[in-house]
């Protein structure tokens, strides 16, 4: 109780020193170092995957600058692909459609010859593993209504629609989850979702996700949360769960913190990175499996009746 009393007259007297406070503060931020940003990966879906090199910025730099011209591929024991520049993207180096293959190492490969740090040819690499994940993927997504049994504030019952992915989890404790939830194909990206797009699971690791065990003690955990006024009767809700380590989590997370036009613009130097190089380059190439599952929204199943709430799960 007496600590608590000191922190409410601390918070008073520091209420009353910034209101009193009215001149405005211009503060000159020191010149940051400019190096290379590397933002990409491989997944082991059949498709184009996409590599992003840029530089870094200062904090109010108004336009992202974009490298252009480098020389990227990625080989494995098996091949070689390559990423090539859009010509109407600088900066942005796609494949041709190509899927991965989980737990094969793969090596990427950087050369940008003409360059506005050095005389001579940047170079940058990375190894990394494709991340695993269960073969037999996601068995049914459940479209259910939230329960805020802990009265949490900002959060809205009757306008939350929770995503249920349900299956066999791998033992690894360490697996993050990168979650992009779709709407009739199209990848949706209302606010709500957003706050739910990591999720690491320590914790049920080893575990049927929403199976019997983990539901002695919960009701079924949602990896998303969609806006129920985007959604109608028969829309296709699909789940993606991407299997990162938490040290690229970790990069998310900095990226995240980061404003501006530039991925890493005024935190660089303390942000994860698992790109080497001879220009101090950072970023983070990712090799990750995906699995995915689907299912149907029912406008029923969030029908209100005599102030309970149909828990029926739409596989």
């Amino acid at each position: 109780m007496v600590k608590r009393k000191l922190h409410i007259v601390l918070f008073a007297v520091l209420g009353l020193l910034t209101a009193s406070c009215t001149e405005d503060i211009v503060m000159e931020l020191p010149e940051g170092k400019k190096v290379p940003v590397v933002e990409g990966s491989i997944t082991d879906e059949y498709k184009r995957h996409e590599i992003i090199l840029s530089y870094s910025s200062e904090l109010y730099t108004e336009e992202r600058e974009m490298i252009s011209g480098a020389e990227v591929f990625v080989t494995s024991k098996d091949d070689t692909i390559w990423y090539y520049e859009q010509e109407n993207r600088r900066g942005h180096y796609l494949t041709d459609s190509v899927a991965g293959k989980k737990n094969q190492w793969y090596s990427l490969s950087i050369k940008v010859e003409e360059n506005d740090l050095h005389s001579w040819p940047l170079g940058m690499s990375v190894d990394t593993k494709m991340s695993n994940n269960p073969s037999r993927g996601i068995d049914s997504v459940g479209l259910l209504p939230l329960r805020n049994e802990e009265g949490l504030p900002f959060v809205d019952e009757q306008a939350a629609v929770c995503v249920c992915p349900y299956f066999q989890t791998l033992s690894n404790e360490n697996i993050v989850y990168l979650v992009e939830l779709y709407l009739n194909g199209r990848l949706f990206k209302n606010r709500p979702s957003r706050l739910f797009n990591l999720f690491p699971m320590e914790g049920y690791a080893g575990y049927y996700f929403n199976g019997p065990e983990m539901l002695q003690n919960n009701t079924e955990i949602p990896v998303g949360i969609m806006n129920k006024s985007y959604l109608h009767e028969g829309d296709v809700i699909g789940v993606k769960l991407y299997s990162i380590s938490r040290d690229y989590m970790y990069f998310l997370v900095g990226q995240k913190l980061a404003i501006g036009v530039n991925p890493v613009m005024g935190a660089f130097p303390a942000m994860f990175s698992n790109v080497l190089s001879d220009c101090n380059a950072i970023g983070w190439f990712n090799a990750t499996s995906v699995i995915k599952g689907e299912g149907i929204y029912h406008e029923d199943i969030f029908q209100v009746e005599n102030d309970s709430v149909s828990r029926s799960i739409v596989r």
